[in-house]
């Protein structure tokens, strides 16, 4: 039994329940790339854009004609074999049926041939891997929270948060990945000899097909990827609260659980998990960066090295030096004056001399001006307006919270940028409220504040010039 999931064996994906066994066996014979470059031509001009819809029937001689005209026009095995091309397209035709890349069946006298949908759906899998293109993360950071944020409204269900995590999945191993794929290209380009295959590598396969396509602003205020603190905030809340879990749960059992309760939980806290990894994207993200680093200074010596050092420079010496014995004297290549000896090391650059490092002086000591100073005491107001302490917290909460038991989001006010501050740090807070009595303790953020709870309502969203947010409310704690 497979020890990390509750269901052992019946995890693994069905494959062959779906494919023939037979599929992979012209792709994995010796011709396989040919029979890839027949097959794909094949797909596309009779069942893909524009053509035949998956499943729709042609008669076999349409096919065997079709690969024919493939065939005269660009024959991938060329001049290596002499059979007519009539005899190898019928028996194309037979090797992709048998495999199961073609469906043959009788109509009356007519012998029918297609494409079954879900060999077209496999196909169309295939070439999506083969011609992989910079993703672009934003989009699914973006979708990622809009469908937590839908389920959170009550507008969406189970199915959303699924997805959700399907997303986040995907955004977190496609980071790695290309770090990874950077590292392995650069090896292989480096395999290259001369700097013009290398350049163009460089520039067609590494910067074109490798790099994420918004990577130049992951790091910016406007990118989607900012909102992964929203995303953690409600996954937490959905942990948190027992009356979202047990629906996400519920949603599980009932669609993907077969009413099965373990396996439900099973895996409503694999994809809380798999949401919970948006934390260390930026880890993934200053690694992926030396990654790049790297290869750019490679590549960048590479090309340096390419660019001074001539290839087979010896060969190139002793042809110049020998071409000097052809030569006139007085001829336009050989030097002037030389006194009848053109080779030397006296004739050769002099060795460069390193210029003496300078000496620094000393740095001159001068009284600030008064702007210098009054820069200095904004730039500490600013850094001291920006600090969130316990007592500013507190003096926060008790100027809305007065003489009532509690206080919801919707009635606190920002006034300044400490107020802004303070709210961020609230927020933060009641995220981390519904965490168990044993964790409270020890969590550094709820214990800034002593005698009241904060938490998020089930319901409501808060809505100010500055953050919108599930709404929460400040309530005392009843003193024993």
């Amino acid at each position: 039994m497979h020890p990390s999931t509750p269901s052992g064996q019946d995890d693994v994906p069905p494959l062959f329940e779906r494919l023939p066994l037979e599929l992979f066996r012209p792709l994995a014979a010796s011709n396989g790339r040919r029979y890839w470059i027949l097959l794909c031509r094949l797909i596309d001009e009779m069942w893909g854009d524009g053509g035949r819809s998956p499943g729709e029937e042609t008669p076999k001689s349409v096919v065997v004609r079709k690969i024919e005209t493939l065939l005269a026009a660009d024959d991938p095995w060329e001049d290596e074999l002499e059979t007519p091309i009539t005899i190898r397209a019928h028996e194309i035709v037979r090797i992709l049926t048998e495999s199961g890349w073609l469906s043959q069946r009788r109509r009356g006298v007519a012998e029918m041939v297609t494409v079954r949908p879900v060999i077209a759906q496999f196909y169309t899998v295939l070439c999506e891997f083969a011609r992989h293109e910079p993703e672009f993360l934003g989009s699914k950071v973006r979708s990622i929270y809009f469908n937590l944020r839908a389920v959170a409204n009550g507008e969406a269900s189970g199915d959303q948060y699924a997805e959700a995590a399907k997303q986040a999945k995907q955004c977190m191993a496609h980071i790695a990945n290309t770090g990874c794929r950077v590292h392995d290209l650069m090896d292989e380009l480096m395999k290259r000899t001369s700097a013009r295959e290398f350049v163009r590598g460089f520039f067609e396969e590494y910067v074109e097909k490798v790099f994420i396509a918004d990577y130049s602003e992951l790091r910016t205020k406007d990118h989607p990827l900012q909102h992964r603190s929203q995303i953690l905030a409600i996954t937490l809340q959905f942990q948190h609260d027992e009356t979202r879990r047990e629906a996400l749960i519920a949603w599980y059992q009932e669609k993907k659980a077969g009413s099965d309760r373990i396996r439900a939980e099973f895996l409503y806290e694999r994809d809380t998990r798999l949401l919970m990894r948006l934390k260390d994207v930026d880890e993934q993200l200053q690694r992926l960066d030396e990654e790049i680093r790297d290869a750019n200074q490679r590549a960048i010596s590479f090309i340096e090295y390419k660019m001074r050092a001539p290839k087979q420079l010896d060969k190139l010496l002793t042809r110049a030096l020998q071409a000097t014995n052809q030569l006139d004297e007085d001829h336009v290549a050989l030097p002037a004056a030389s006194g009848f000896r053109h080779a030397g090391p006296e004739l050769l650059a002099k060795p460069r001399i390193m210029a003496k490092p300078a000496v620094a002086t000393a740095v001159e000591k001068r009284p600030p001006t008064l702007q210098e100073l009054a820069m200095e005491q904004l730039r500490k107001r600013m850094a001291d307006n920006r600090l969130v302490d316990r007592v500013k917290l507190a003096n926060y909460v008790v100027r809305h919270l007065r003489d009532r038991a509690a206080v919801t989001s919707d009635e606190l006010t920002i006034d300044s940028i400490n107020d802004l501050c303070c709210y961020q740090r609230l927020l933060l807070i009641a995220a981390h409220g519904a965490c168990p009595p044993s964790q409270r303790r020890s969590d550094p953020q709820l214990q800034m504040l002593k005698g009241v709870r904060i938490d998020f309502l089930p319901e409501g969203t808060t809505c100010n010039p500055y953050l919108e947010h599930p709404r929460f409310h400040i309530q005392r704690e009843r003193t024993r």
